[in-house]
């Protein structure tokens, strides 16, 4: 099989199994049933509850993962079908966008797997966490990263898109550490656990997207190559990530009455600064 045929073959995958994860959350959804549970640490937490896909995790991540169904439905399926249009075109801003939906999926869909209670859609979530890897590989190997630079219009926003990756890295930075070194110090759980044994988010952002940001939005700065890509793939799933977010939080705060007005304004400002500029960069990318 081609490399072309591979890349559209994933991708469709990637369609249906989205299609089908997003649709069984929605419409096994029935609002939860909250009720609190003592945690193996022995704090009391709110656990989702009711009949759906997400009773058994707590009510924040039950609530953020019908964030991300919605933001499927409305946003990712219909830039999958773009995407797929633009690459058999063989245009590369059909590449560069396939590129950048394999990356959300392989982010949120590892961060599902590992981290929510295990749920009927657990081998759905592994094959799109197991689609978004190899799909954002295969494309990646097509991709002639050299390049890259000089198939974007003059008018590419280089100094507004590094700046923004590399604030985006610096709040994520200041959050993770802030929560976990404050559960140090205080000799208590972090405050986002739950009834959950580990902050596998936290992690991985610590570990990999935090990195990944300050390196490419310090590459793109310096103009190199890879700093470009990495900068125009983390816009890309940061504006789908954050949307999902923003509708989370707004069921969060006016259904279950957590959360607060100042994390609802940070998330819509980052959903809509990382949505302006994923629009633009995608209109300077040359045919």
């Amino acid at each position: 099989m081609s490399r072309e045929r591979a890349i559209l073959a994933l991708s469709v995958v990637a369609v249906v199994l989205l299609l089908a994860a997003s649709l069984a959350g929605i419409l096994s959804d029935d609002g939860g049933r909250p009720y609190e549970a003592a945690s193996v640490r022995g704090e009391m937490v709110e656990i989702y509850g009711g009949q759906g896909l997400y009773r058994h995790d707590s009510v924040y991540k039950a609530v953020m993962f019908r964030g991300f169904d919605w933001a499927n439905l409305i946003v990712v399926l219909p830039l999958f079908a773009l995407g797929i249009g633009l690459y058999r075109q063989r245009r590369r801003s059909g590449q560069v966008l396939l590129a950048a939906l394999f990356t959300y999926l392989a982010y949120i869909y590892a961060i599902g797997v590992m981290g929510n209670a295990f749920n009927a859609m657990f081998l759905v979530w592994t094959a799109l966490f197991s689609v978004g890897a190899f799909g954002l590989f295969v494309t990646l190997s097509g991709l002639d990263v050299d390049s890259l630079p000089t198939s974007l219009k003059p008018n590419f926003p280089r100094r507004s898109l590094a700046v923004y990756v590399l604030a985006v890295g610096a709040i994520l930075l200041f959050q993770y550490l802030a929560e976990v070194l404050t559960a140090y110090a205080a000799g208590t759980p972090p405050a986002s656990l739950d009834h959950y044994t580990t902050l596998e988010l936290a992690s991985f952002e610590l570990g990999l997207m935090i990195p990944l940001h300050l390196i490419g939005g310090i590459g793109l700065w310096q103009k190199r190559s890879w700093g470009y890509l990495l900068a125009i793939l983390l816009v890309f799933a940061a504006s789908m990530t954050f949307v999902a977010l923003s509708i989370a939080l707004l069921v969060l705060y006016f259904s279950f009455g957590q959360g607060s007005v100042p994390d609802m304004v940070i998330t819509f400002t980052i959903a809509l600064v990382s949505t302006a500029l994923a629009l633009v960069t995608f209109s300077r990318v040359k045919g």
